[in-house]
């Protein structure tokens, strides 16, 4: 992370095919209210059907989050396939590391990219970066049990399965020595 003015700056991750930008604030209010100005702030396309019902409903819950303290880091960023220039979906963390470091990583994709790597390929970008700061020793998961593609995902990007509560399975990658 850098600091900029005392304020916490995450990176923009890049990959061959996906560019991982924060999702800011002011990215965010956009995404809720203004889909013309999200799209001018982008500069890229937005399909109709993003951000999906699940962000969709938790996007004011992050923007109250963001606006009690402002200078804490964006834990999330949108992703964006570079030759399209078009948003694909999202990826990021439920806040910021525990006391332990522990971070729980989260991501979707817009259906007409599913299938094709994409998740992977932000999922393995955004762990790397993870696991090299010094305040993440661990990043988990947690998917259905019947989620074939986040299953397949997080064994891509070396997750360990934990255990499994109710419908739910756990996973986990650590630093290495912690």
């Amino acid at each position: 992370m850098i600091l900029l003015k005392g304020v916490v700056i995450v990176p923009t991750l890049e990959t061959i095919r996906i560019q991982l930008i924060p999702f800011t604030l002011d990215l965010k209010k956009a995404a809720m209210n203004d889909r013309a100005r999200l799209v001018e702030m982008l500069g890229v396309y937005v399909p109709e059907h993003w951000p999906g019902p699940d962000l969709a409903e938790a996007l004011p819950f992050f923007v109250e989050n963001m606006e009690k303290a402002p200078s804490e880091p964006v834990w999330d960023w949108i992703a964006i396939h570079r030759s399209d220039q078009a948003v694909i979906g999202g990826i990021g963390f439920m806040g910021e590391p525990d006391k332990d470091g522990v971070v729980e990583v989260g991501y979707d994709i817009v259906p007409e990219y599913r299938k094709q790597g994409y998740a992977t390929e932000m999922a393995r970008s955004l762990v790397t970066w993870a696991l090299q700061e010094t305040d993440i020793k661990v990043v988990t998961a947690s998917c259905l049990d019947d989620n074939i593609g986040s299953i397949k995902v997080l064994e891509n990007v070396g997750m360990r399965r934990l255990e499994r509560d109710g419908n739910m399975l756990k996973w986990e990658i650590r630093k290495v020595g912690k």
